[in-house]
């Protein structure tokens, strides 16, 4: 089965009000083409779920189609602190439920083994269980110990980026897979992008690298440089000249509205080609 769509096909099937998983990791292989043409497809009141969220989070919490984050960490590693996602935290009415790295790992496994919640001792001892009202303990029943109820985590959605793909659906990660084979199995509809798509019989040589099923995935898109602004191993490195320019638009409402325009509301081929094309890419950031 083709399971090949438009960043935009995908987009259209996610209504206002869902809940979307993103894969990848802070300035790691994030589907930003995906988040940006979610951007463009006017939903709102979204829920984010993400283990260490980067600039998708902070993007569509700055153009104010995020209502509720559930997160263990977002920011820009060596670049500082997500600007967007600092002020929605002091300032808006977004709601924000601190996890840790594990227990959104376990929330999502919970919900891939039709389970209500997983145990685990991660979170005891701090704070977590004090700022974040969906966690329980319990007595464990065989040895008598406390541990952490951590609930599943149901989503409707996931985005994430891949090195390949083939039509069916089969995506391969080369490097860390982060969450993202979590992502893809918890979600109840998974949309993949990828750089280039291949020949299945071309795919399956990867091996154990092909670690998204096309059991998992109802779409499909290639999209080269699908991952920036950050990086996607072993083809790029993230690109913190970017980076610094996005930072820089987000403390002006003016200059915020003109990145918008340039960045944001156009297609992703638009997109390459306001930073320099392909070609001018790859002799910036190609490993």
């Amino acid at each position: 089965m083709n399971k090949t769509l438009t960043a935009e096909a995908m987009m259209e099937q996610i209504p206002d009000g869902a809940s979307i998983t993103i894969g990848g990791s802070s300035l790691s292989r994030k589907p930003m083409a995906l988040v940006r043409a979610l951007a463009r497809s006017g939903r709102k009141d979204l829920t984010l779920i993400v283990n260490v969220g980067g600039p998708e989070v902070d993007l569509l919490l700055g153009l104010g189609v995020v209502s509720k984050v559930i997160y263990a960490f977002v920011g820009f590693e060596v670049m500082g602190l997500a600007p967007h996602f600092r002020r929605a935290r002091q300032n808006s009415n977004v709601t924000f439920e601190e996890w840790t790295e594990y227990t959104v790992m376990a929330g999502l496994d919970a919900a891939i083994k039709r389970v209500p919640f997983l145990p685990t001792r991660a979170g005891l001892g701090t704070d977590v269980l004090t700022v974040n009202p969906s966690f329980r303990t319990i007595t464990d029943p065989f040895g008598g110990e406390t541990l952490v109820a951590v609930p599943a985590i149901h989503p409707d959605f996931a985005l994430i980026h891949v090195n390949y793909a083939d039509e069916r659906g089969n995506g391969v990660i080369l490097g860390d897979g982060h969450i993202d084979v979590l992502c893809a199995k918890a979600a109840k509809t998974t949309f993949m992008s990828c750089e280039r798509i291949l020949h299945g019989d071309e795919l399956q040589r990867f091996g154990r690298d092909v670690q998204i099923m096309r059991i998992h995935t109802q779409g499909v898109a290639e999209l080269p440089w699908g991952a920036h602004p950050t990086g996607c191993a072993p083809e790029y490195r993230a690109d913190l000249r970017h980076m610094e320019e996005y930072m820089e638009a987000t403390g002006d409402l003016e200059q915020w509205h003109a990145y918008q325009d340039r960045m944001v509301w156009v297609d992703h081929e638009q997109y390459l080609d306001r930073l320099g094309g392909r070609e001018g890419l790859v002799s910036r950031l190609h490993v």
